[in-house]
């Protein structure tokens, strides 16, 4: 996200249909805002209940409100500084690992678009993680 302008979006999550556990960022013109699914859209056996809502909130993320969809979320303003995206994508593993309980990375995969340019498709090999399908 660092190199990415405004109106740039990256999920990164579970491929499966119903319940995927996911992180998602939205670069706008003047801040960037992240979110972990909240427990409301998963289904029991995914949800990070107590003790991953005490994780989260230790990683730094707010909770849930209906101002950000009922899901986990952190807001800064933008553009950030090269350890500030070390610690957001930090807060993202520790969200979806420790809280989640996504062990293994290869579950995971991304899709990314630029919604300022018609929802173009970005490409994004250096995460690491595969492209959505």
């Amino acid at each position: 996200m660092m190199r990415l302008g405004a109106g740039s979006v990256l999920r990164i999550g579970e491929d499966r249909v119903e319940s995927p556990r996911f992180a998602q960022l939205r670069q706008l013109d003047d801040r960037i805002w992240a979110e972990l699914v909240g427990d409301r859209w998963l289904s029991p056996e995914a949800r990070a209940g107590a003790e991953g809502a005490r994780i989260l909130t230790a990683a730094g993320w707010q909770p849930p409100d209906a101002d950000h969809a009922d899901n986990w979320w952190v807001e800064w303003p933008w553009p950030l500084p090269s350890t500030r995206y070390r610690e957001l994508a930090a807060m993202i593993v520790q969200g979806l690992r420790d809280a989640f309980g996504i062990a293994d990375p290869a579950a995971l995969s991304y899709v990314a678009w630029d919604e300022s340019d018609g929802n173009r498709p970005l490409d994004l090999p250096a995460l690491g993680v595969a492209r959505q399908n």
